[in-house]
């Protein structure tokens, strides 16, 4: 009787292992080129939530994560019965956060899942440098205000007589 027992208390705590990996959320990635594809899943109770909340909205936000200063975001809205995307990288090196969250109605975001991905070491484009001051001309001042004023007078000291 004890070994029937025992084998219905293994039968027992198996189903709650299985109950459990049901409930668990899960977040897996791949990198394409130029895309992300994602696929994920959250637990019931995530689910009810969002669904029970109006103004709740399940959302990608990618991070640029270099360390270098740059503050790069983008968000992405998706559905909430979703389980999987492919979405194009705002950036073609370095680090980028994803989190897979859901913005509150009062604009929040709430991350549920995240992943780190790496692109690759981070490339810099030197920008072209423009010299802007080169052609300006020996009487800007008097252009600027020409072109402020029109032709007309505005009543200020180009009114009064020269000598007073």
């Amino acid at each position: 009787m004890k070994w029937l027992l025992s084998k219905l208390g293994l039968l027992k705590q198996e189903k709650k292992t299985q109950d459990l990996k049901k409930d668990l959320s899960f977040f897996k990635t791949s990198v394409r080129s130029n895309s992300i594809s994602c696929q994920w899943g959250l637990r019931k109770q995530t689910q009810v939530f969002l669904s029970q909340n109006k103004g709740a909205a399940l959302m990608f936000r990618i991070r640029d994560a270099s360390g270098d200063g740059t503050v790069a975001t983008k968000l992405i809205e998706i559905g909430l019965n979703a389980t999987q995307a492919k979405i194009d990288t705002p950036f073609t090196s370095g680090q980028i956060l994803l989190e897979l969250g859901y913005r509150t109605f009062g604009g929040d975001f709430i991350t549920l899942e995240y992943t780190f991905i790496d692109l690759g070491p981070k490339k810099y484009v030197k920008p072209e440098f423009t010299d802007w001051f080169s052609k300006e001309s020996d009487d800007i001042h008097q252009e600027m205000y020409d072109l402020a004023t029109k032709g007309r007078a505005l009543g200020g000291s180009e009114l009064m007589p020269i000598g007073r």
